[in-house]
């Protein structure tokens, strides 16, 4: 089976000025190489300041790599434009209270995606919004509310269905559960299992909550320092750890 995503040799690196006429980098992302198969889900995992977060903002295209290819179906996603990228692979974030607009409406925000990246009549727009909004759990009505106006498990809905809008094959959730609390938790994730079932959905995961992706994902990979230290499948890696800083991970989720 082709893969729908391959990372190959993915590197990012930042230059903060000069010290002694030399250039100072910081290697945030070590190159990297990993696949992502159709319908499944792969969680990275790691702690604060482990290359995850740059790594799911490369492959979403919110951050530029220093090196490597990323392919999608075969396909560099160098040679597609921004457009396409954007309706390939798509992101909900950790906060809905940041990433969604408060001046506008849970409509209007649905609406923006389609207004911006396809040729859809607004009459078109309207409906793949309504659906879009049934698909989540949330009403039509919705479409009229504020951000503000709605709770926090409703806004991750919104989030969902913003990210559902141009019909991604590939879907990054970036700690996207990690402050909801445990019910609304497990009715996200609910949510996010069938519509991976219903639409074949690929999701990568990027979480320090190992016992999310516990749940959740098919494999793993472990980073620490911008490189991967262990890649396994889940059951193999919570039973069978090999890296010193997988155990110290695991260690550290049953001491929390």
């Amino acid at each position: 089976m082709t893969p729908i995503l391959e990372v190959k040799n993915l590197r990012k690196t930042y230059y903060s000025g000069y010290r002694n006429f030399k250039r100072q980098a910081n290697d945030a992302l070590k190159p990297i190489s990993f696949d992502l198969q159709p319908g499944e889900t792969l969680a990275i995992v790691g702690e604060a300041g482990s290359g995850k977060s740059t790594l799911a903002k490369i492959l979403v295209g919110a951050e530029s790599r220093t090196g490597g290819d990323i392919l999608f179906d075969g396909t560099s996603l160098a040679r597609r434009n921004v457009k396409q990228r954007c309706r390939l692979i798509r992101m909900i974030f950790q906060d809905p209270n940041t990433s969604l607009n408060p001046r506008l409406t849970i409509g209007e925000l649905l609406d923006e995606p389609l207004k911006f990246n396809t040729l859809l009549s607004e009459r078109q727009r309207y409906d793949q919004v309504m659906s879009t909004l049934k698909q989540v759990g949330l009403l039509p009505e919705h479409a009229d509310f504020y951000p503000h106006m709605i709770s926090e498990g409703q806004k991750q809905r919104v989030a969902v269905a913003r990210a559902l809008m141009l019909n991604p094959k590939v879907i990054i959730a970036d700690e996207a559960l990690t402050a909801l609390d445990l019910s609304v938790r497990a009715q996200i994730l609910n949510l996010l299992i069938g519509l991976q079932q219903d639409l074949g959905l690929s999701f990568i995961f990027v979480s320090h909550n190992l016992n999310i992706i516990r749940h959740i994902s098919d494999n793993v990979i472990v980073m620490k320092d911008g490189e991967i230290v262990e890649q396994a499948e889940t059951q193999e890696l919570f039973t069978n750890p090999q890296h010193p800083y997988t155990k110290k991970l695991l260690r550290d989720q049953e001491l929390g």
